[in-house]
This record gives structure tokens, sequence and C-alpha cells, in this order.
């Protein structure tokens, strides 16, 4: 049997997984409101058209806080990055994170602007679609 040391498996401080559950919380909530959602919609839209609407804008006020949640967290988390150690790609998967985390929440944005059904649609996609890449990049950041 081998130890736990050897396979170098450990627990993080209190304060790492203080900063690592809250940004899993923002990301469960941004990331899976808004898929919650996407499935929802057909069948609010039958009980009343007006209902999404009603709904959406009772979710931003939690979704957006997560968001901000994210941003706070996600910072965090860049200032305890090593300086040295850290794998040569490391830093393009972070650059690639962080781009996909712009482009959900502008895209998110966009999408509560919106007026057409075409456009929330379109908008609405493009914020999952980019933020499900942020949580699997995030994925392959927590290695």
């Amino acid at each position: 049997m081998t130890s736990l040391a050897a396979n170098s498996v450990h627990l993080t401080s209190a304060l790492d997984s203080i900063r690592l559950g809250l940004h899993v919380l923002g990301a469960s909530i941004w990331v899976g409101g808004q898929f919650t959602l996407a499935a929802l919609v057909p069948v609010l839209r039958k009980q009343n058209p007006e209902l999404p609407k009603v709904i959406a804008r009772a979710f931003n006020k939690i979704g957006w806080t997560a968001f901000a949640l994210l941003l706070i967290t996600g910072s965090w988390n860049m200032f305890e990055i090593p300086k040295t150690g850290v794998p040569s790609n490391y830093h393009a998967v972070l650059g690639a994170k962080m781009t996909v985390v712009l482009l959900s929440g502008v895209a998110a944005y966009v999408h509560t602007r919106s007026n057409s059904r075409k456009s929330i649609a379109i908008w609405g996609s493009l914020s999952g679609l980019f933020a499900l890449s942020a949580m699997y990049l995030g994925v392959l950041l927590a290695g």
C-alpha cells in the first residue's frame, strides 16, 4: 500500500478551501442556472408567454451575484498561482478561460437586453456555451 504523502495527495488549507468552494458555488449558480432556465423556458411559455421573462428577471438577481463572485474568486485564484512549477501551457489555458468568462458575461448581458425571440435565444445559447467552456477550462486548470 502506498502512502498518501508519496502520492502527493494533500488537503487544502482552510482559506484555499473557502476560496475554491465559493468559486465552485458561483459556477454552479451561473452555469447551472442558465441550463435550468433554458430547459424551463418552453414549459413556462406554455403556461404564460410572459412567464419566462419574469422568471429570468428573478434569476438575474442571483445569477449576476454569482457572476460577480466568480470574478472576485477567479481573481483571487490567479493571485494564488505559484510563480514556478506550473506546466508551460497553464497560462495559455488560463487566458482562454478568462476570455470565455468575459464572453459569457457579455453574451448574458446582451441576452438580457435583447427583444426578439431569435436574439434572446442566440445570446442566451452563446452565454451558456461560453460558461460551460469556462467551467471545463477551470477543471483543466485545477488538475
